[in-house]
């Protein structure tokens, strides 16, 4: 990984939880978390996910065991599991389905494997009853290519079981084995992550046996096994809460410990359009109409970030820490860098907010979705405190 570098805007020292000052944050991310990191993770792929080792050094750092942790855009959920496990009682939440639904999952899973792979099998009659009422003729044309015609139905009775049943951590397993070339997946050859069909990549003629008929029982019972392989111990008697409203809109009934999140870049991403095709089995027919919401783009990146300031520093405790992880991306507003905006929006704007500290960590072109185009090219981790001394008047 890319050496980290360093912001000089900002101060130089952060206030431990004691309040005695210490070194400026330069914990080492380097190297892959995946061999580290909780199986539970690895679910199911999400554009931009924040790395599960630095939100767990972030939960280390700023919050005590048995605080409070908001996180309110979830994402695919990171935060929320590092909380968890780290004996935090947990508040998250994301306006897209996908993201809630993972986000959910990690936060309720099945106590063991044995439990998941019973209720598995409980399930598998009413899913293949399901699968004989199937109709493919409303399947629009772009889904339909992406799996044999008898994998298809399959995967949309057991979605049709699944939500039925709100069984969500057996749904985002089955999400995580929709599309990839590999044959314990359900699709034909496609990207993992963003749903690409890779045709001349694997030539039906070439690769056959790429294009065949895929049984999904045998398939979700083995990511099932994947997903609990590395399972920390976690403490059901936790608070946990998972909401799917936008972030601006959310108030926790109670006051918070920490904001820990990693909010849309402001088009960096469209969360929505590059996972169109899971989405399209959470009901979502029109990935752009999401993408207003879910992606937004400058100026209502920008609002929403003011929005949400004002409605954070009522649930957020005095003297508590804000913790964002935001993407570089440069605006043509206020001539600044996002990371510095969005502080001068929380300390200038709306008040409140006093800038402790930030880190500044290059993302290589290995961590890329789409390796080598233009985008975020680095994340800051800014560190906010709730101080009410330093609110404006009038608010």
């Amino acid at each position: 990984m890319a050496n980290y570098l360093m912001s000089t805007a900002f101060s130089s020292t952060v206030p431990d939880l004691q309040g005695t000052p210490h070194a400026m944050l330069t914990p080492n991310w380097a190297g892959s978390a995946l061999k580290a990191e909780s199986t539970l993770h690895q679910l199911s792929p999400y554009i931009g996910k924040l790395k599960s080792s630095i939100a767990g050094a972030l939960i280390s750092q700023f919050t005590e065991s048995g605080d409070l942790i908001f996180d309110p855009f979830s994402g695919s959920g990171t935060v929320a599991l590092e909380a968890w496990a780290a004996g935090r009682n947990v508040i998250a939440n994301d306006l897209s389905p996908y993201a809630a639904l993972l986000t959910r999952a990690k936060l309720f899973p099945y106590p063991s494997l044995e439990l998941a792979l019973g209720d598995l099998g409980k399930l598998s009659l009413e899913a293949d009853e399901q699968c004989e009422l199937i109709d493919l003729r409303a399947v629009p044309a772009w889904v339909r290519k992406f799996f044999h015609r008898e994998t298809l139905r399959e995967v949309l009775a057991w979605t049709h079981v699944l939500r039925r049943r709100r069984r969500w951590f057996l749904l985002a397993s089955l999400l995580g084995i929709l599309h990839h070339q590999r044959p314990g997946f359900l699709s034909f050859p496609s990207s993992h992550t963003v749903p690409y069909l890779r045709l001349k990549a694997f030539p039906p003629a070439e690769f056959p046996q790429l294009y065949e008929y895929r049984p999904l029982r045998d398939r979700l019972e083995a990511k099932i096994k994947r997903a609990f392989r590395r399972v920390p111990e976690l403490d059901g008697a936790l608070e946990r809460r998972c909401y799917a409203q936008s972030a601006h809109l959310l108030s926790p009934k109670a006051m918070v410990d920490a904001i820990i999140t990693s909010p849309p870049y402001m088009r960096q991403l469209d969360y929505a359009r590059d996972n169109r095709l899971r989405l399209w089995f959470l009901g979502v027919d029109d990935p752009n109409v999401l993408d207003q919401t879910i992606s937004p783009r400058k100026d209502a990146f920008l609002k929403l970030m003011r929005q949400c300031f004002i409605r954070w520093r009522a649930v957020l405790k005095p003297q508590k820490y804000c913790v964002l992880v935001v993407g570089d991306g440069c605006s043509e507003v206020q001539g600044a860098n996002l990371p510095e905006i969005i502080s001068r929006i929380a300390t200038d704007e709306v008040g409140g907010y006093v800038h402790v500290h930030d880190h500044t960590e290059a993302i290589p072109n290995e961590r890329r979705v789409r390796r080598g185009l233009t985008g975020s090219t680095s994340e800051t981790i800014l560190i906010l405190r709730n101080d009410p001394s330093f609110a404006k008047s009038g608010r």
